[in-house]
Parts: structure tokens; C-alpha cells; sequence
């Protein structure tokens, strides 16, 4: 196993000997899979999940983006469809060594069928369509991985940038007159605060004149001074952004209809550019379950959001499933919301869906829903 730091490899014997240090620089490694660690995985897979996940150190991500980055890279199963290939290919030969041995009709006949099958399975396009629309499942305890980034932490230092947990600040922020002057052309709402920080750290707001809000009025010191600034701007565009869950697909219609939202705005559109059932169903996406989620869906959908639900999406949705936005790596996140936003000016892109699968690491190509609640 190599070492972090020096890329030394290190043989177990010498690990061990070395109380988990690298025999060479003696750094000592923070996850040894055969040196009785938890995680089934080295120091240098979780370096690349990192680098990975923030595009080589360029992109701040939250603790949930790499926590799914992670599941998702250990849960790559084309080499194990392949390594099916090549037991279906050697029985295959075995068959056929069996026939000409013995004659037996049988032996040659698996032989006609699994070697086929098994060259199919060594093919990686094939392997990925096969796992293509089955749903991941992430199985390390959440407790269990914050664990191992307390541990990496305290060997190679924080993380530059995972960012941390929101916290809820009382002190209002001081904003010059001339700021509050200006307004935005658009505010993003996040359902959760976690990805309106996510997108605030990264310059969305910036770099596309967009304010961004949590749904739990986020960032808690300047949200009434945004909202002031927001009110100046009499064709605002309001975009929801949100989960895959009971809860989220109805963020767009309580921002549209909610008197502490924009419900009394003159000229104020809302648009949906989050999560919908029908773009994760039958994809290859963490699908998880709750009972709190499931109630909701029972109970407390509206009217107007049920109506825009297919059948199978509110059977999904009550049966407790949603599927966590901070699933998406950030590149593809940062990519789809400005999809969203430009699809949302476009009259013939209405109702457009987006391939959520497209925003794994090797990225892809973007066609996200606009629907309107204007």
C-alpha cells in the first residue's frame, strides 16, 4: 500500500511493524483495510474520492456530496460484471472441453450460450448498460464516515474544501446603503441550507447575478436585507431547489403561494428547476427511504402539487422514497442549476426533463425541467 505523502509501498508486515507509519517518511496511514480498519479501502482511493469531488481541489463541496462521492466510487461494480465475463467465459471453455471428452449435447450447448454472454460482459459499454438503471445503495452509517474524516483530518489536516455544517448566525451582517441599492435578477431558494451554501461558496451568486436563499431563510443575518433588494426588481425569477422527496417537489408551489415568501410579488415567477420523481425513477441514483417522508406525501401534499405528479411518482413519493439533491457530485450540481435557469427562457423547453445519471464524475449533457408556477 502507498504512502500519501512519499509514495513509498509499503508490504503489510512492514506496516504493521511500523505501528501503521510508512516505513520511509513514517506518516502513518489512516485506512489500512487489511491492517484492521473499518473502511475496506486505502489512504489513496479516499485522496482521489477527495480530488475527484472538488475537481482536483478547484470546488467546494459539503460533507453529503462526499459522503455520496464515496459510496458511488465503491459501489462501481463494472469490474465485477466484467470479472462475471471471465468466469462465464472459463466454464464456457470448461463445457467445451467436457463435449469433446464426452460428446455431451448439454456441455456444448452451455458452451454455444455462455461464451457469448461472457465476451458481452467483458465489454465496459455493455457491463454500464446493465447497471445502468439499477438504484445504488449507500450502506456506511453516516456516524461511521464522519468518523473516518475526523481521523483523516487529524493525519493530513482538514479537508480545504469540505465545507462545514451551517451554522445559524443571529449578528445581522453590515451592508452599505450602495449594495442594498442594487437587486438581483434572479434568487435561487434551496430547500436546504446545506446547498444554498454549497452554491454560495462557490461564487454562484456572482458570477450569474443570482441571489441564493435556504428555505429555512438562510443565511439567517442578511435574509431580510436580500428579500428588501429582491422587491426592486419587478420581473424577479424565482427558482426552487430541491430534493426528490415529498417535502421538495412541493418548495416551488409554497414559494409561489406562501405571503412570507413571494405569493404578493407583482411580476415574480417561480420556477421548479429541483429534483422530480420522474427524473430519478428506474435511474441509477441513491434512492432512500423514510416514514417521515412517506406521511408527508399522505398527508400533506397540496392539492396543486399532486395534480402535476404522475401516478407512479406519487405511489414512489408514498412509499417513502427521495433521492438527496448533495447526491450529485458539484460539478454536475453547479452544471444543472444553470441549465435550469437558461431552459427557464426558453417558452419550448417547458416540461424538458434532465438525465440526473448524466452528472456522474465524467459529466454530461444537461435537459432539466422548467416548469412554471408564475
Amino acid at each position: 500500500m502507498k504512502c500519501i505523502k512519499c509514495q513509498t509501498d509499503n508490504k503489510l508486515k512492514e506496516r504493521t511493524e511500523n505501528r501503521g507509519r510508512c516505513i520511509k517518511c513514517h506518516h502513518p496511514f489512516t485506512f489500512d483495510p487489511k491492517g484492521g480498519s473499518s473502511a475496506k479501502f486505502t489512504d489513496m482511493f479516499f485522496a482521489n474520492v477527495i480530488a475527484k469531488t472538488s475537481v482536483n481541489n478547484t470546488l467546494f463541496f459539503t460533507p453529503r456530496q462526499l459522503f455520496y462521492s464515496l459510496e458511488s466510487r465503491r459501489l462501481t461494480t463494472t469490474k465485477k460484471v466484467q470479472g462475471c465475463g471471465c468466469v462465464l467465459i472459463v466454464i464456457s471453455i470448461v463445457s467445451l472441453i467436457i463435449f469433446f471428452s464426452s460428446t455431451s449435447f448439454l456441455s456444448f450447448i452451455a458452451f454455444i450460450i455462455l461464451l457469448p454472454a461472457g465476451i458481452a460482459l467483458l465489454i465496459e459499454k455493455v457491463a454500464k448498460r446493465l447497471l445502468k438503471n439499477r438504484p445504488k445503495e449507500a450502506k456506511t452509517p453516516i456516524d461511521q464516515f464522519k468518523g473516518w474524516i475526523d481521523t483523516w483530518a487529524k493525519n493530513n489536516g482538514p479537508v480545504e474544501k469540505l465545507l462545514p455544517l451551517p451554522q445559524a448566525k443571529k449578528e445581522l451582517a453590515k451592508i452599505s446603503d450602495d449594495i442594498k441599492a442594487y437587486s438581483f435578477d434572479r434568487v435561487i431558494v434551496c430547500e436546504r441550507a446545506a446547498t444554498a451554501q454549497f452554491l454560495i461558496a462557490n461564487n454562484f451568486h456572482f458570477e450569474h447575478n443570482c441571489a441564493v436563499l435556504g428555505g429555512d431563510h438562510y443565511p439567517q443575518n442578511i435574509f431580510d436585507t436580500v428579500m428588501e433588494m429582491l422587491r426592486r426588481n419587478p420581473a424577479l425569477k424565482v427558482y426552487a431547489l430541491h430534493n426528490a422527496s415529498a417535502a421538495g417537489v412541493q418548495l416551488a408551489y409554497h414559494l409561489a403561494n406562501d405571503p412570507g415568501w413571494f405569493k404578493d410579488w407583482p411580476g415574480a415567477e417561480v420556477f421548479d428547476i429541483g429534483l422530480m420523481p420522474r427524473q430519478v425513477i428506474g435511474k441509477r441514483m441513491f434512492v432512500e427511504q423514510s416514514e417521515g417522508s412517506a406521511q408527508f406525501a399522505k398527508q400533506n401534499l397540496a392539492a396543486g402539487v399532486r395534480l402535476r405528479l404522475k401516478a407512479e411518482e406519487l405511489r414512489w413519493l408514498e412509499e417513502g422514497n427521495y433521492v438527496d439533491i448533495e447526491s450529485l457530485p458539484p460539478q454536475g450540481l453547479l452544471r444543472m442549476v444553470i441549465q435550469g435557469i437558461v431552459l427557464s427562457r426558453d417558452p419550448r423547453a417547458q416540461g424538458a426533463l434532465a438525465d440526473p445519471t448524466a452528472t456522474d464524475y465524467d459529466g454530461g449533457t444537461f435537459i432539466f425541467i422548467s416548469d412554471s408556477f408564475g
